[in-house]
């Protein structure tokens, strides 16, 4: 999905604006440590918490939710039943694709769950590590 934002252009006698669009994937981008799964989805359904309800998991916008998130059998068994795709959290409604991410297919990628921690939550388990086994 494409926000405006709009920036000056130089012109002879005025200033012209000109819309700079910037992705909703930012945040993911910020956050490019995270993987996300992306195996054959199955026939279950993506979950996500009071935190993150009502987010698209792909570009973490909160606009026009269309398609119902299905995840791989893999992330939906055991322990990881009912659990948040975003952030692991226990789930508590129906994930949604975004409009945006429907219509470019986004949805059809695999299993949009994320899988690891992230760079910063692994340093600090690294961090504990090294300081107790010593």
């Amino acid at each position: 999905m494409l926000f405006p934002t709009s920036t000056p252009l130089k012109a002879s006698t005025s200033t012209i604006h000109r819309p700079n669009y910037v992705t909703a994937e930012a945040d993911l981008i910020l956050n490019s440590d995270l993987v996300m799964c992306r195996k054959q989805a199955g026939i279950a359904i993506g979950r996500l918490c009071d935190k993150c309800d009502g987010k698209c998991p792909v570009c973490d916008s909160y606009v026009r939710p269309t398609t119902l998130v299905r995840i791989c059998d893999e992330c939906s068994f055991g322990n990881y039943q009912n659990k948040c795709v975003v952030c692991g959290g226990e789930g508590i409604s129906d994930a949604f694709y975004c409009f945006e991410c429907t219509r470019l297919e986004k949805d059809r990628d695999g299993c949009p769950k994320i899988i690891n921690l992230g760079s910063s939550r692994t340093d600090l388990f690294c961090e504990f590590f090294h300081t107790y086994l010593r």
